[in-house]
């Protein structure tokens, strides 16, 4: 049986204090279509298990949020896990409880960022706006839940290249580190990293599947404060009370709580 797109150039494991006979293997690939194609592929031909990934250094047909185009030049993080299908990821809080998780893995290693809901990664440093650093895209096939994920390293798009609505501006791990000492790791041994701190989280935290939703309130972007959400030609403005238990945002409108599933959010303009 052949193995989709190309043999795995290097193949990594990570394990962890809770069993020290997982390995969480990632296939790394040099380019591909697509890392959630290529992980599906896998999974189809029952090679890629929960927490297993795929990680390639270039993607000619990436895709984004409603399937937009997403332009990958080697040097960032393109990659596809499995997610098993237990709670908090059998249903809609998948996308803000994996968030949470990859948000701690990245503090961890230094990098001062928050999640904005649903599936951004945002660097938040005292006194500059906020910048998207990352994005995940949940994809379900067949009873095979895959979470796509790119990370900024090297390079991250202009803001002449970013869709037209984008709420914020891009940054890199690169951009963060000319601005202090912490040196850069490369994209795959920060995927392998947090692949690693990611499931140990996991599987070490034995109520993570009830505590998902208070730790990524605790990581909430713009916990606190008047925001509004845009869906199609509507905008709903409110103050930002937290997360709902299906990872829906729920804001405080008028003294009255609103759980809302859908919309990009953005923090509400300043009166002129």
């Amino acid at each position: 049986m052949p193995v989709p797109y190309h043999s795995p150039q290097d193949e990594g494991s990570a394990t962890t204090d809770a069993d020290e006979n997982f390995a969480a293997h990632v296939w790394r690939f040099s380019q591909a279509a697509s890392c959630l194609d290529s992980a599906a592929n896998l999974a189809d031909h029952g090679w890629l298990r929960p927490w297993e990934s795929v990680q390639v250094s270039s993607q000619t047909a990436g895709r984004g949020q409603l399937r937009r185009q997403w332009h990958s030049p080697v040097g960032n993080v393109y990659a596809a896990i499995r997610l098993p299908l237990t709670p908090p990821f059998d249903g809609s809080a998948a996308a803000p409880a994996l968030g949470a998780l990859l948000c701690e893995a990245l503090r961890r290693e230094g990098w001062p960022v928050r999640l904005k809901w649903p599936n951004d990664i945002v660097v938040c440093k005292k006194g500059a706006a906020p910048q998207k650093l990352a994005g995940i895209l949940l994809e379900e096939r067949g009873g095979v839940l895959l979470a796509g994920i790119g990370i900024n390293v090297l390079w991250a798009p202009p803001a002449a290249q970013m869709r037209a609505d984008a709420a914020l501006e891009a940054t890199s791990l690169a951009g963060l580190c000319a601005k202090s000492a912490q040196p850069l790791p490369t994209a795959e041994v920060l995927w392998q990293t947090l692949v690693k701190r990611m499931f140990s989280a996991y599987v070490n935290c034995h109520s993570f599947p009830e505590e998902w939703k208070a730790r990524a309130e605790a990581l909430l972007l713009w916990r606190g404060e008047n925001v509004e959400l845009r869906d199609d030609a509507t905008i709903v403005r409110g103050w930002l009370a937290g997360l709902g238990p299906s990872g829906g945002l729920c804001l405080n409108i008028n003294g009255r709580l609103e759980e809302f599933v859908c919309g990009s959010l953005r923090l509400t303009p300043a009166p002129e």
